[in-house]
């Protein structure tokens, strides 16, 4: 290392020295480290120098270590461990070392002896293993066992036969019962589709009726007022009736009173002339008394004028039978008029 390196460089190329040489570091790659060395402030000839001081350090240290185990070891453990391979120093980087390639490892009797008692040994005791595990599964079975077997797999299939009957009866069974119950169910449902049918046909037939009681109100309706007016009409007319009735019983009333005193004269003389025998009552004066006579307090009867007259008598005279005629025309229409006003009454 030359005089003229300031201090500080000579420390930063030692310390580059101990990062090189540093057992965590040798993973690594030498670019990764070169770069890392470069980020610190190194130039290319310091890391060169650095490269080249810690690989001559690393051979010095790899010598070593081997003399010191060759002492270690000593010549009576020579046989007892496989030769070493030769150590190859660490590559000076930056002038091209290349590792030298190993040797491949001798082997003599001893390692043969040991290699055929560990083979001996696995090969016993996988024999054992078989014979105790695998043996007895791979022998036939002896007559009475076969026997045995047979007799409870004769056993099983009776038994599972059994079963096996004894299930196709009871699939049978609820076969039947099902369509027992399948047939039921049909029933019912036609039952009640039946009834279902009657029902629709009662109500369509209900709604018919009521359609028509409806129509029949709703005719009512209109009738009713019809039938009053006309009631009150025939009413009316019935009243009207009986007011002219009433009228002409009056006039007849009023004829009544004055003719009694003609009357009176006209029997006095049939009676003196005849000497036997009553005249028979006018037609008016019977219908007279048939319409007052319920009102003087006697038991209503059949009308005088509904009664046949009596027979006309043999002796009369001609003046009677003149007026009796003159008053039973005049009475035959009083009495057609009763008559009408009685039926327009009833």
């Amino acid at each position: 290392m030359p005089d003229s390196t300031p201090p500080d460089r000579v420390q930063l190329i030692q310390n580059a020295i101990l990062f090189l040489n540093d057992p965590k570091t040798q993973n690594s790659s030498l670019t990764s480290r070169v770069q890392f060395l470069e980020s610190k402030g190194l130039t290319e000839k310091e890391i060169e120098q650095a490269i080249r001081e810690a690989g001559d350090a690393g051979t010095a240290g790899v010598v070593g270590e081997g003399e010191v185990e060759r002492e270690r070891v000593g010549p009576s453990s020579a046989y007892g461990r496989p030769p070493e391979r030769p150590r190859v120093p660490a590559p000076n980087y930056g002038y091209g070392y290349t590792y030298a390639p190993p040797e491949p490892p001798k082997r003599d009797w001893r390692d043969l002896f040991i290699m055929a008692m560990v083979s001996g040994g696995v090969v016993y005791g996988l024999t054992a293993l078989a014979r105790k595990y695998l043996l007895p599964h791979l022998r036939p079975p002896s007559t009475t066992a076969f026997q045995s077997t047979s007799s409870e797999l004769t056993s099983k299939y009776d038994e599972a036969s059994r079963l096996l009957n004894e299930l196709t009866e009871e699939t049978s069974k609820a076969q039947m019962s099902i369509e027992e119950d399948r047939e039921k169910v049909n029933q019912v449902v036609e039952e009640v589709e039946v009834a279902v049918k009657g029902l629709k046909a009662g109500e369509e037939r209900w709604r018919d009726e009521m359609r028509d009681m409806r129509g029949e109100v709703e005719s009512l309706k209109e009738l009713v007022p019809r039938m009053i007016e006309k009631h009150m009409q025939s009413q009316s007319s019935a009243l009207a009736d009986l007011q002219s009735e009433i009228r002409s019983l009056k006039t007849l009333l009023a004829s009544r009173s004055q003719l009694p005193a003609t009357g009176s004269v006209a029997g006095s003389g049939s009676e003196s002339r005849s000497g036997a025998g009553s005249p028979a009552p006018t037609p008016t004066a019977a219908a007279a008394n048939a319409l007052l006579g319920p009102r003087a307090g006697g038991k209503a009867g059949i009308p005088a004028w509904q009664m046949a007259p009596p027979p006309p008598p043999t002796s009369t005279t001609h003046t009677s039978s003149n007026s009796t005629s003159t008053n039973g025309s005049g009475s035959g229409e009083d009495t057609s008029e009763m008559d009408k006003g009685k039926g327009k009454e009833e």
